[in-house]
């Protein structure tokens, strides 16, 4: 039986390019594709599918928030075009099972996609040379107010707190969590507080 795919990435070129590709293989289906964070979480429930392959620069916001959500039922493989360690280290800790780059040649991708499905986690050569180097700051990849946002939850505050302080509202404060949590690869407050407190933030 064929695996069914789904595909998100911006570019409907790229999209277009690898339905073509997986449509002349026997053992997978491409039954959706997305274009953004809004349409994955539409899309990804109704398709019922079991392999993504995920593009981590969206229109909408960063692949990485979706890999915990989709992992839940699927195997998720980053599929991007830039190798950055953070973002590495980011999308394995939230449960993505492989990550790959554009650059791949065809027949490589398919070993790949079937090396997944078989339960092993592909990974580029460069991104396994990635994981293989020290841990870098955590908090790097934060902009100034994701810090700011981060260090008013490490004092305490709630959400509510922190749109005060800040003088935004309580949906941008979740907004910038979100994009914390994910950046850091963990799923909650908890979690990222105790980074920013070991990082003296």
């Amino acid at each position: 039986m064929a695996a069914r795919v789904l595909i998100i990435d911006d570019h409907p070129v790229v999209r277009a390019g690898l339905r073509a590709f997986l449509d002349l293989q026997e053992d997978f289906e491409v039954v959706a594709e997305a274009g953004s964070l809004a349409e994955a979480r539409k899309q990804a429930p109704a398709a019922r599918v079991d392999l993504v392959l995920l593009d981590l620069e969206l229109p909408d916001g960063s692949g990485l928030t979706l890999i915990p959500e989709l992992a839940r039922n699927a195997r998720v493989l980053v599929l991007t075009s830039f190798l950055d360690e953070g973002k590495v280290r980011q999308a394995m800790r939230q449960g993505a099972s492989g990550y790959l780059l554009k650059h791949a040649g065809p027949a490589a991708l398919l070993d790949k996609l079937r090396a997944a499905q078989r339960g092993e986690i592909p990974l580029d050569p460069e991104a396994v040379r990635a994981l293989a180097s020290p841990t870098a700051d955590p908090l790097a990849e934060l902009t100034p107010r994701e810090r700011e946002v981060l260090r008013l939850m490490a004092e305490g505050l709630s959400n509510k707190g922190i749109a005060i302080a800040l003088d935004i509202s309580e949906k941008t404060v979740k907004t910038h969590a979100g994009h914390v949590f994910a950046k850091l690869g963990v799923r909650d407050r908890v979690r990222a507080v105790l980074i920013a407190k070991e990082q003296g933030l």
